[in-house]
């Protein structure tokens, strides 16, 4: 394992986007697509300068006022992964949004799609650290977080559906456990987590972890 210091982490935040997002007439581009790359200056010793590693990368939604807006129509128009956060969210449990105060006051939903970090960087909960980065970024106003905790399927990887695939969601949903998430629904729908921002939250990076 690299030892990375989260200090020294920096992310670089992607996003392009035409005009102003409005759920009614551009349902489709509506969620604000950010595309992060992960970096961080890593050193071998006291005396070294460090060298830059690329240690990760993610994908990130956020959904202007989510709890105003219907939720489930707005991300079927984008494509079936933010469909399946639509039907939980808008459908299902539509408390949660109500719960987060989304339905009185509005505020984005922040949906991670994904997050990986590389196999030399693993075992240092980066990704909380990362997650952190961007509450305090491109997330202040987020009221709600969402993720599905489902690996990535890779070509070397376990198929889905196997024990050896199970064991990872299984390990994933501890992981984003730990950071605060809790898992909404049951059933096919169990892999969906939530976290709710603290209305009073310091946006000071927090590197306790």
């Amino acid at each position: 394992m690299i030892i990375v210091e989260p200090e020294y982490m920096t992310l670089s935040y992607q996003l392009e986007y035409q005009g102003l997002p409005d759920d009614r007439q551009f349902p489709e581009t509506y969620p604000l697509t950010w595309q992060i790359g992960i970096r961080a200056e890593v050193s071998q010793d006291d005396e070294d300068d460090g060298d830059e590693h690329t240690i990760g990368s993610a994908v990130v939604y956020t959904v202007p006022d989510a709890g105003l807006i219907d939720l489930f129509n707005t991300l079927d128009a984008v494509d079936q992964e933010l469909a399946s956060f639509g039907e939980v969210l808008g459908i299902m449990r539509p408390d949660l949004l109500e719960e987060a105060g989304m339905k009185d006051f509005g505020g984005d939903l922040l949906i991670l799609s994904s997050l990986e970090i590389g196999p030399d960087y693993r075992g240092q909960r980066l990704g909380h650290h990362v997650l952190r980065a961007m509450l305090a970024t491109i997330g202040r106003n987020a009221g709600l977080i969402a993720l599905r905790a489902a690996p990535l399927l890779e070509d070397d990887g376990p198929d889905e559906g196997t024990p050896e695939h199970e064991t990872a969601k299984a390990d994933l949903r501890s992981y984003w456990e730990s950071f605060g998430f809790i898992p909404i629904l049951k059933g096919a729908f169990g892999d969906y987590l939530v976290y709710f921002t603290p209305s009073d939250a310091d946006t000071d990076m927090d590197f306790s972890l």
